[in-house]
């Protein structure tokens, strides 16, 4: 495995890898994932997570069931942070699924099972699952609307395309969900487009807290004041 030294201080060479970010993961091409991979991860999760939501029985039963899920992830990167030789098992078999930044920082799994703990705690469960429909769907379909059509770059470095992207299918989901199960009756369509604006904003200002823990928590906490305020 051949590493690129120019990053490091003159010394660096001749130094122990001795913490996480030492570490210098495979080539770009080997660990770079496929985006239908991601993808396909990102909303088995969210279908996870909104399973756990509807058919747990109780909130005690959703909080320890997100508190399982986060006390593993964190566990996981409290010891891929030790030990570099875990980190590299780890991030080889996440692979497929892994953005490059993620071997030396934490990965967005983890900061979704942050999100999922704090919404099992503060947010109504019905705010919850519009929070996780909104991340599962809109968040990728930004992403691949801003990377083929994205031309009109905004200040966050993200596409004005992409943005319009995620606060349609955002808009969207959430309203199909609750037409779906039956939530929030004739305030649907204000909470949906709360919601879809809301998520789209959210990416788009949030740039110093990973997405997967910033949308689904501020999106749910923004449709329960809105169905309130309703």
């Amino acid at each position: 495995m051949t590493q690129d030294l120019s990053a490091f201080p003159p010394d660096a060479a001749d130094a122990p890898a001795i913490t996480l970010d030492a570490v210098e993961p495979p080539s770009a091409a080997a660990r770079r994932p496929t985006n239908i991979a991601r993808t396909c991860f990102h909303i088995g999760s969210g279908a996870l997570a909104l399973t756990l939501l509807r058919v747990l029985p109780s909130r005690e039963w959703l909080v320890a069931a997100a508190a399982a899920f986060a006390l593993f992830a964190w566990t996981c990167e409290t010891t891929r942070r030790r030990s570099p030789a875990v980190n590299e098992r780890l991030m080889r078999f996440f692979g497929p699924v892994a953005h490059p930044h993620e071997w030396h920082r934490v990965n967005s799994a983890t900061w979704y099972a942050t999100a999922l703990l704090l919404m099992s705690f503060v947010v109504p469960l019905e705010a919850a699952e519009i929070g996780v429909v909104v991340l599962a769907l809109a968040d990728p379909a930004a992403g691949i609307v801003g990377r083929r059509f994205g031309r009109r770059r905004l200040a966050s470095g993200r596409s004005l395309e992409g943005a319009l992207a995620f606060a349609s299918i955002g808009f969207l989901a959430a309203f199909g969900w609750m037409t779906a199960v039956g939530s929030y009756g004739a305030a649907r369509l204000w909470v949906a487009a709360v919601a879809g604006v809301f998520g789209a904003a959210t990416e788009l200002l949030v740039s110093r807290v990973d997405d997967n823990l910033a949308i689904p928590l501020g999106t749910s906490l923004a449709v329960a004041v809105a169905a309130l305020a309703f």
